[in-house]
């Protein structure tokens, strides 16, 4: 890593060292993400706000991983770091990959807009392509200061991601102060998207709560920061490194005193049962995808009364997208995981339901049972 780093160790020695590898967490927790919500080896365009003299993150993130590229903007910088950035990229041979921009809109984080002549300012090389930004602020006093503090700052993107919603994958900062997570995790799930559907005489507003979030812990030596990651992308992060207590969780797991197999063939059986499709994906591994809530009462109701509602799903959007893992331990362990969807209050509904029938199945017997 070092001789990936020369040129920049040299610019910038006096707090180079601390810097990189604080640096490379944060983009190795970027990788996470962008690995379990993104399809492999696509190419990936990212924006770097505040860039900074050292450009850290965009070499950083084009030096582990071929198929990323970046934008680098700077807005509250000075022309001297901006030059010194752009050394940084020629001395490390990024230039097809790493652009650097002055930022000269006070209104603006993100270089981008919903109209063409604002995409002419992104190269051409990160036109309509999937973003997924970092914004952290590396580098001199002028760099490091923003009006309202890193809260002030990261509320402010997520403001401007009510615009761009889908069009970036993930929206990311990271923090140095741990008090700042709950204020912006509040934030993000009361935000108003302000979506005004007209009638003739009525006008209503939509609401929505950003529920799709990550919040993680960066820790080197003595020194601890945080991330913050946000999407309106309805694929959930399972394995990525993240601080449970700050949002709902996305996986659960149980434990019965029986042999994996007689589980396995417990819940393999309760899955037909609700008519739910799945895909044995290994021996431990069950996935499926159900596109109608077939495990509530009226459902079950339904069933019993043999009405046959199959001709209304086809061509349905799956609710959401389900993962069980089996893993053999003193027990059996069997963890169920939220891999895609917008809805978790449905998710936890199937979730509960499998639990209770596997308890009864195992002999465990909470309140009332299920009919069969």
């Amino acid at each position: 890593m070092s001789s990936s780093f020369q040129s920049v160790q040299k610019e910038c020695r006096g707090w180079i060292v601390q810097l990189l590898f604080r640096s490379l967490n944060y983009i190795l927790w970027l990788q996470d993400l962008l690995d379990e919500t993104m399809p492999e080896e696509q190419e990936i365009a990212g924006i770097d706000i505040g860039v900074g003299a050292s450009c850290i993150y965009p070499l950083l993130g084009c030096a582990t991983r071929s198929n990323w590229k970046f934008m680098g903007t700077g807005q509250d910088i000075d022309e001297r770091s901006i030059q010194y950035a752009r050394k940084n990229v020629m001395r490390n041979h990024l230039e097809d990959r790493i652009k650097i921009k002055h930022n000269d809109n006070p209104e603006r984080i993100l270089l981008l807009d919903g109209d063409e002549s604002s995409r002419e300012e992104i190269d051409e090389g990160l036109q309509n392509k999937e973003l997924e930004p970092s914004a952290v602020c590396t580098g001199t006093d002028n760099e490091m200061i923003t009006t309202g503090g890193e809260y002030g700052f990261i509320k402010r993107m997520i403001n401007e991601s009510l615009t761009y919603k889908t069009r970036i994958k993930w929206y990311t900062s990271m923090m140095g102060q741990k008090k700042t997570i709950k204020p912006l995790v509040d934030l993000l799930k009361s935000m108003d998207v302000r979506t005004v559907r007209r009638s003739v005489i009525l006008f209503t507003l939509a609401y929505l709560q950003i529920t799709n979030y990550v919040v993680t812990e960066f820790c080197q030596g003595r020194t601890k920061r945080w991330g913050i990651a946000w999407s309106f992308d309805s694929t959930r992060v399972v394995c990525a490194k993240s601080l449970d207590s700050y949002r709902p969780k996305s996986q659960f797991s149980i434990h019965f005193s029986k042999p994996v197999i007689d589980v396995q063939s417990m819940l393999k059986d309760i899955l037909n049962d609700l008519d739910i499709t799945f895909t044995e994906r290994d021996e431990v591994t069950v996935e499926g995808e159900p596109v109608s809530n077939t495990w509530s009462r009226a459902a079950r109701r339904q069933k019993k009364l043999k009405l046959d509602s199959s001709s209304q799903l086809q061509d349905t959007e799956p609710l959401f997208a389900f993962r069980f893992e089996f893993l053999e331990t003193a027990d059996c362990e069997i963890r169920v995981s939220w891999m895609r969807g917008k809805d978790r209050a449905i998710f936890e509904s199937f979730w509960n339901h499998i639990k209770k029938r596997l308890e009864e199945g195992c002999g465990i017997i909470h309140g009332s049972a299920f009919a069969k």
